[in-house]
């Protein structure tokens, strides 16, 4: 497959239009290989991981975490430079999926949400709107064509005279035009228009309600389940019935308030602070889950998405697992008294 042409099935979903204006989203390291057969999928870049990629013959590797927010010339020699050393030694392709990932709440962020089964979910904090294209072509027969393209997602299409109309969003205006060209090659584009609605909402985090209340406690045993983690920090005084939860992956502990009033009993995220655990509310609590935990089954659940839409006459997916960098040391007995 055309790297380019990969490219664009990543961004399907991590619309680079999407990321924040601060982040590094998109191609970090271009390659000098146009064709790949097999493509590594990470969280970090780190040159173990990415070493390890290359040994396995990726051509293309995906991850979440950008190579540097602030690029710099290559001038000590240290993980930056060796990373760039070893992918650009391969004629490699490095690629990131970060902030344009995090707000695509309806694809791989929405993982924990669907395993604890989140009803009337609401985006956390919006970030923006996506226009739906309305387009109309000329076609015939247009049935046949209205029928190709109405089995796209999120499409919607009929056939007028020797004509068809179709309504998508516009992250999908290239797939459209890519099935529209292989059931009609002869069709031509009368008109493309903006919609002022529907239009698809992103952004980061969500919030819903759990299927049945809980306390902290079983909630607590549920994500040892689902998360690469065995233990968490706990701040606030939780109500002993929890009823609604909100999440954020990565670092989101700034959005607690905005969780709380929400209407969260508990809010999961990573990398809490010291006053942020001070200005929880009573009733609440912040469950700090680490900011490694939630990206890595978000990033393992993204590489399964695109094996299975790259088939198998795409190139080979490969998950490559991540580390945690923290971990829990339990001491055995009363700690010492603490002398001054």
């Amino acid at each position: 497959m055309r790297v380019n042409d990969l490219i664009g099935v990543i961004e399907r979903t991590a619309v680079p239009a999407r990321a924040a204006s601060w982040d590094r989203s998109g191609v970090q390291i271009a390659g000098s290989l146009a064709d790949c057969d097999k493509l590594a999928v990470a969280l970090d870049p780190t040159p173990s991981m990415v070493g390890e990629a290359l040994a396995w013959g990726a051509q293309v590797i995906l991850t979440h975490h950008p190579l540097t927010l602030s690029p710099r010339l290559p001038d000590r020699v240290d993980d930056y430079h060796r990373l760039l050393a070893l992918v650009l030694g391969a004629k490699a392709w490095l690629y990131a999926a970060h902030t344009s990932l995090d707000t695509a709440v309806d694809g791989p962020p929405a993982w924990l949400a669907d395993a604890l089964d989140l009803t009337d979910r609401r985006i956390l904090e919006p970030a923006g709107t996506e226009p739906h294209w309305q387009a109309r072509w000329r076609a015939a027969p247009g049935k046949d064509v209205a029928l190709a393209l109405s089995a796209l997602p999120g499409v919607t299409a009929h056939p007028c005279v020797r004509q068809v109309e179709a309504v998508f969003p516009a992250r999908e205006r290239a797939r459209v035009e890519a099935a529209l060209a292989a059931v009609c090659p002869e069709a031509s584009l009368i008109s493309l228009v903006a919609l002022a609605a529907p239009a698809v909402a992103y952004g980061y985090g969500l919030v819903g309600r759990l299927p049945a209340p809980t306390t902290l406690s079983e909630l607590e045993t549920r994500l040892a389940a689902l998360l690469p983690r065995r233990f968490f920090i706990v701040a606030g005084d939780p109500s002993p019935v929890i009823a609604s939860l909100a999440y954020c992956p990565g670092s989101g502990a700034d959005m607690a308030p905005r969780a709380f009033a929400a209407g969260a009993d508990v809010y999961l995220t990573g990398d809490l602070k010291y006053h942020q655990a001070q200005s929880v509310p009573p009733g609440k609590c912040v469950v700090d889950v680490g900011h490694f935990s939630l990206e890595e089954v978000m990033m393992r659940r993204f590489a399964d998405d695109l094996a299975a839409t790259l088939g198998e006459t795409g190139p080979t997916v490969r998950f490559f697992p991540g580390k945690d960098p923290f971990a829990a040391h339990v001491l055995d007995g009363a700690l010492p008294s603490r002398t001054e």
